[in-house]
């Protein structure tokens, strides 16, 4: 009997190559990997070495050169670009490092964004982003600006924002990046429960205090764009 979790992300033989000039750059090669279901994996590498490009491509933000990304079973890398952000939209969340707030806006206002197309966020979207805001412990700040904030105030912004559509999968781009011990410590018990909520987190860094975390469940390295033994 085989007792092994789903996979959550497999990748198979996925590259890709962007040009420059007359020349060609291979950002990530032959990448294969697979991370099961409600684990919580880092990549580490130096910058440059295809962190950002792999976490683009397993969000469906960007189509790769070749092989193929499967997201809890279904091969997402051939759809259509329509189909392609529905995914972005229900089944990744997706944290950048540089967090992606709109100055000039409030907390509420930056959680809610994504919304205005379609009219603003429901009542049930409402009470949902106040469950995080309060989980989370930033409630008294929704209304603050997010130039205000913190660099662990923002972090934890971004990652509300991202789990507001309840997506199953969590990429997160350098989410340690520029907080202090203290706040990598809060950021990390943090995950740790999503994940334990059945969550699977998936966190590019370069920072050895992530990757060397116990609660961290498997780890890989990226060396120039492929993945180091």
């Amino acid at each position: 009997m085989n007792d092994a979790p789903p996979i959550a992300i497999r990748t198979v033989g996925l590259t890709k190559r962007y040009a420059n000039g007359r020349q060609e750059k291979i950002a990530l090669r032959d990448v294969t990997l697979s991370v099961p279901t409600a684990g919580f994996w880092v990549v580490s590498g130096p910058s440059g070495s295809g962190k950002t490009t792999l976490l683009g491509l397993l969000a469906g933000m960007i189509a790769p050169t070749a092989g193929e990304v499967h997201l809890n079973g279904r091969l997402i890398t051939h759809l259509r670009d329509h189909h392609r952000a529905l995914v972005r939209r229900n089944e990744v969340g997706m944290v950048f490092q540089e967090f992606a707030l709109v100055t000039g806006l409030t907390v509420a206002e930056n959680l809610f964004l994504p919304l205005v197309p379609t009219g603003g966020p429901p009542a049930a979207t409402r009470a949902k982003a106040a469950a995080l805001l309060e989980r989370f412990g930033v409630t008294a700040l929704a209304q603050t600006r997010v130039e205000r904030l913190s660099a662990g105030e923002r972090q934890r912004v971004g990652i509300i924002r991202a789990l507001l559509g309840e997506p199953p999968i969590l990429l997160l781009d350098e989410p340690t990046a520029s907080l202090d011990s203290t706040n990598v410590e809060r950021l990390v018990d943090l995950l740790a429960s999503l994940r334990a909520e059945g969550r699977t987190l998936l966190a590019t860094t370069h920072d050895q205090r992530l990757v060397n975390d116990p609660r961290v469940d498997g780890r890989l390295r990226l060396v120039d764009g492929a993945l180091a033994g």
